[in-house]
């Protein structure tokens, strides 16, 4: 006698339901990953602000005082990160610089001479933060700001327009230059941060405290218009920032920001890394940032 095995498959009925069970736990999943994702993103931004924070204090062992936000007194233009490129491991970009842009008066502007221009075009991780995709974002209002500098009570810089864009090595952090700067003359200055424009601070010069004084913080470049963004900022020239216009959210070309949830994260000089709340109350803010102006806040209130 033949016998019949009879297999039973999928009703067309079972299968959408475990088809719509599958979609289910996909959606429960996928912001449990991108929770995961965004916290070891942010974990790397910290590390690299912690070695940014520690490449700074190398420097002023090495020097004698922390680098400026800039050189604009010899006309290069040249930023704070530049000069930390040796303590970050990136000897080899730092070679390619003529060394009189750094001191020398006269030394014109780096994207003026071949050496300085070819380091320039070169990406450096480090000074990446990894939730941001600016080294891929051509969706930009005005350009790439080629550098930036205080001058008294103003923030200022220069950009390149059009499209497209030169090819220049992106950054997301910058020098803390206080609330703006050094700005002789006005009550500002004790709000000076450690790096603004030519600045020669030493460590001992921070009244308030290497722990208390922020040194470097992340930005994106704002978000004026409320779709995309105005800039990205060169490593080269565009790294200090000013605190006086507070930290709104979005964040604006002028202010520190973030791709973080509801956090900027800083070093302090002393190389230590805390996140700030967007939108923190003023006082505090600007007590953190400045170096002698002898406020006291606590790191609750950031």
């Amino acid at each position: 006698m033949t016998k019949f095995r009879v297999r039973r498959g999928f009703t067309l009925i079972e299968l959408l339901v475990v088809i719509a069970i599958i979609a289910i736990l996909i959606g429960l999943l996928l912001p449990a990953v991108q929770k995961v994702r965004e916290a070891a993103a942010r974990m790397s931004c910290s590390n690299n602000l912690k070695q940014i924070g520690l490449a700074a204090m190398n420097y002023e062992s090495a020097n004698g005082v922390l680098p400026p936000g800039t050189r604009i007194n010899n006309g290069s233009y040249i930023g704070v990160l530049a000069y930390l490129l040796p303590y970050v491991e990136q000897d080899n970009i730092y070679r390619m610089i003529p060394q009189g842009m750094f001191t020398s008066a006269g030394a014109g502007w780096y994207g003026g001479n071949s050496g300085s221009w070819q380091a320039a075009n070169n990406k450096v991780k480090t000074f990446l933060c990894p939730s941001d995709n600016m080294d891929l974002d051509s969706n930009l209002t005005y350009g790439i700001m080629a550098y930036t500098y205080t001058s008294g009570t103003t923030l200022s810089g220069s950009y390149w327009g059009g499209n497209p864009y030169p090819s220049v090595g992106k950054t997301n952090y910058a020098g803390s230059a206080g609330v703006i700067g050094e700005a002789p003359g006005t009550g500002y200055a004790p709000y000076a941060g450690p790096h603004f424009s030519n600045a020669t601070v030493r460590i001992t010069d921070l009244k308030d405290g290497a722990s208390n004084t922020v040194g470097f913080g992340e930005l994106l470049g704002g978000y004026g218009n409320g779709k995309q963004r105005d800039f990205v900022f060169t490593w080269m020239g565009s790294s200090l920032m000013a605190s006086a216009w507070n930290l709104p959210d979005p964040s604006q070309w002028y202010t520190f920001g973030s791709k973080h949830a509801n956090i900027v994260q800083f070093s302090m000089v002393d190389g230590s890394v805390r996140g700030v709340k967007k939108g923190v109350a003023q006082t505090p803010y600007w007590y953190a940032t400045g170096g002698n102006e002898g406020g006291v806040y606590s790191p609750d209130n950031l």
